[in-house]
């Protein structure tokens, strides 16, 4: 226990000494697979979740059962590979190498007993993975949003209490590094963020304003803007939803942007994260805030030299350098599937062999724009956007517009119903699981919803385009093709 200790210590200083430093270092992820068989599935889906440039890849395992990935990370954190509708967790040092056995023949078999981790910090990655699933299977709490503020915090700290008691049972069976304890204990923590999140655009109780709502993100409980809890991956959507909150309805900002002063927008933005501590949690509601303005305005991209003076850490502003750069620049890998199904007009499926995606759309719908919506059926803000799309459809009725709806990570079946029961108009296409993790590493699609506008010559133009929600900003990306 003692050595377990001073581990973790040194561990702890570590962390703090790379989130001082904010370097990347590169991360590669090597792997093989045993005992293969036609359907075992061949495809990782990869996410790196450095939060200042999340990009997702795909790992296709080759003709020799191997695959090899590589990214740079900022951080010491957790991130993921799905595989087989499972996600392991890999516990990461900026500089890591990690090897991967994965055995098919056990894949039907609990608690990762097809799995083999070795290489920098397998010990704890594994018991991670262990843990991480032990907690996942505890009761979901239902969160009753009609509560008022204090009351709402006192249920997440109550549910907070629930899971350290299941995590305290799990170590006194388990031998367990307390690095993977206190990961844990963070993890619990802004995951439970993540799920009272609605709370604050639908909480009921009149009596309850909405910043009371969103100040109990900020309740010491959620331990805003600590850095070193940059290592869960669900700390940065803590910070995330904490920059829509105060901007999204923001009356001076919403105003600014609907007259065009999109620079006093920028500037009465980071006025008010200005307010917290110097910090990289706060470079990082920063650069949130303007990466989402940026992907909105393209045209703030000759606002950079404002939006760099912000940031206390410049290697951090690097990367919204980085992303300005993309927006208008998108670029896709080739991306040749084994299959892709098409249900037709009269709900008839059919399959199409070995299509490559852009090149088969461009060709089968020459000469026309593409609005392209990719979707999943259990994806609730998907199904939202889906009462909209009769509207756009109306819009565009005599224009050369098509409208594609490719539903990924879902089952065949939920596809069929859900076309048939919301009477999804448009070209409807499927991709099964090996598929959709190839796309959407090729097309780093990072979730759902997403939608592309592509060009009547089959270039995408942009892979942040409007929502159907946002019916007349959509209406006017579309017209300038």
């Amino acid at each position: 226990m003692k050595r377990n200790i001073i581990t973790f210590l040194l561990f702890y200083f570590a962390m703090n000494n790379l989130l001082a430093q904010t370097s990347a270092k590169r991360v590669v992820i090597t792997g093989k697979m045993i005992n293969s068989t036609a359907s075992t599935p061949k495809v990782l889906g990869v996410n790196f979740l450095n939060p200042f440039n999340n990009t997702r890849k795909s790992a296709e395992i080759d003709s020799q059962m191997q695959f090899s990935v590589q990214e740079n990370m900022l951080f010491t954190q957790n991130m993921t590979l799905a595989y087989n509708s499972t996600f392991i967790n890999l516990y990461v040092v900026p500089g890591d190498s990690i090897h991967l056995v994965i055995d098919a023949a056990l894949l039907n078999t609990p608690n990762f007993k097809w799995l083999t981790i070795s290489g920098d910090h397998a010990k704890i990655s594994t018991q991670l993975n262990l843990l991480h699933y032990y907690l996942s299977q505890l009761p979901y709490q239902k969160y009753n949003y009609a509560l008022s503020a204090p009351d709402m915090l006192t249920d997440a700290k109550k549910d907070y209490l629930r899971y350290l008691t299941a995590i305290n049972d799990y170590t006194k069976q388990y031998d367990i590094d307390p690095i993977v304890v206190d990961f844990a204990k963070r993890d619990v923590k802004y995951g439970i963020s993540n799920w009272i999140s609605g709370y604050v655009n639908e909480g009921t109780d009149s009596v309850v304003s909405r910043s009371e709502r969103i100040n109990i993100f900020k309740d010491p409980f959620f331990e805003f803007g600590i850095d070193t809890n940059f290592v869960s991956m669900m700390y940065p959507y803590h910070l995330q939803n904490y920059v829509y909150w105060k901007t999204g309805t923001d009356s001076s900002i919403t105003k600014a942007i609907k007259a065009g002063h999109f620079k006093q927008a920028l500037t009465l933005g980071a006025e008010i994260f200005l307010k917290e501590p110097s910090s990289i949690s706060r470079d990082y509601l920063m650069f949130t805030f303007f990466s989402y303005q940026l992907k909105k305005t393209p045209t703030l991209q000759n606002e950079l030299s404002l939006m760099k003076k912000y940031f206390t850490d410049p290697a951090l502003y690097q990367y919204l350098e980085l992303l300005s750069g993309r927006i208008g620049n998108v670029v896709v890998k080739p991306t040749a599937l084994a299959k892709m199904q098409y249900l037709d007009k009269e709900n008839k499926v059919s399959t199409i062999k070995d299509p490559d995606f852009l090149k088969f759309l461009s060709k089968k719908y020459a000469g026309k724009v593409i609005y392209l919506d990719i979707y999943a059926t259990w994806c609730v803000p998907c199904l939202n956007e889906i009462k909209f799309t009769p509207a756009l459809h109306q819009k565009f009725r005599d224009k050369n517009v098509v409208f594609v709806n490719l539903c990924l990570q879902s089952t065949a079946k939920n596809w069929i119903n859900l076309v048939k029961e919301k009477n999804i108009k448009g070209e409807n296409y499927f991709l099964d699981d090996d598929e959709s993790k190839l796309l959407m590493g090729n097309f780093n699609i990072g979730g759902f919803p997403t939608y592309l506008l592509i060009d009547s010559k089959g270039s995408i133009k942009t892979a942040n385009a409007a929502r159907p929600s946002e019916l007349e900003k959509l209406e006017k990306e579309i017209e300038k093709l």
